[in-house]
């Protein structure tokens, strides 16, 4: 039986891969039908090759963006799968993700998140970025889907294009991929029982806030490219009103996002998810000024 399923994971010295591979193999499917693709570097030596997994090391640090083209590229699979390499699968991931696929009108689904509260920052981070899509979540499409738990169809990726590689650092290409996917008329999923427990490294104030200022830089909601097809308001045209509205707007972020009864559980993180959101309004202004660099493609 050939591939049917690509997973492709970007790797930057995680010091958790292995037990992402780990969970991998522990998924219930037949991994027969499975290759898993590991693309970067691997410092520690913790991914080890065998009949499924590959290392594909890219020799240098590159962006996730351009690790996941790479994968891509190689991939055999019908279904391109991507995961992030501080995210432990659930054992039914895999399945779930796929069971959507049976439906011939399903082209891309993206699964949900959980978290720890292990680190007050680490929490706080996780909930910023990832609140609307909680692993408790319902179901249902979204504008924009997460990279770190998304896959499609080999026909999509083939439609869309790759990520875009001038991306820098891992923020915003996943939110740009999905929005030409969204612009080219294919719906976008969202599957919570498909879901992984993301575990990132990020855990002080300054890891909070650098996070959410590169979001805010490289957010799709002050970029020019996409200013016509999506429209947005005013104040996401000009940097001082953005700047002006920010602590408002960050304020009504923070209360959408805990409207979720089972996030009151976490409360005490409020204000930190409050300065993040702070930090993506800065990042975003300086978007609007000019001064956010992109990386030179190739």
């Amino acid at each position: 039986m050939g591939v049917r399923v690509s997973i492709i994971i970007p790797n930057l010295h995680s010091p958790i891969i292995d037990q992402v591979l780990a969970a991998v193999r522990s998924q219930a499917f037949d991994l027969t039908q499975v290759e898993v693709l590991v693309v970067g570097l691997d410092g520690p030596g913790l991914v080890q090759a065998d009949g499924v997994t590959r290392l594909i090391s890219t020799g240098v640090s590159v962006p996730p963006a351009v690790a996941r083209n790479i994968g891509a590229r190689k991939a055999k699979g019908e279904i391109l799968c991507f995961l992030d390499a501080d995210c432990i699968p659930h054992r039914h991931w895999l399945c779930t993700l796929l069971e959507r696929y049976e439906e011939p009108d399903i082209s891309v689904v993206g699964g949900g998140v959980a978290f720890s509260s292990d680190s007050y920052w680490g929490l706080a981070d996780n909930i910023a970025t990832f609140y609307p899509y909680l692993h408790t979540a319902p179901p249902g499409t979204r504008d924009q889907l997460p990279s770190l738990n998304l896959s499609l169809r080999r026909e999509v990726w083939e439609r869309v294009g790759p990520f875009d590689e001038r991306y820098p650092r891992p923020a915003g290409e996943d939110a740009d991929w999905t929005t030409r996917a969204r612009l080219a008329g294919y719906a976008l999923h969202f599957e919570p029982r498909a879901f992984v427990v993301h575990r990132p490294a990020r855990a002080t104030f300054r890891d909070l806030w650098d996070h959410a200022v590169t979001f805010g830089q490289y957010s799709i909601k002050v970029d020019e490219r996409y200013r016509e097809a999506l429209d947005p308001p005013f104040v996401f045209r000009r940097w001082p009103f953005l700047l002006l509205a920010a602590p408002v707007m960050a304020l009504g972020v923070t209360v959408r996002a805990f409207r979720d009864r089972r996030l009151w559980r976490h409360l005490h993180a409020f204000p930190a998810v409050y300065v993040a959101k702070l930090g993506w309004c800065w990042g975003a202004s300086q978007r609007l000024r000019g001064r956010v660099a992109w990386r030179s493609p190739g």
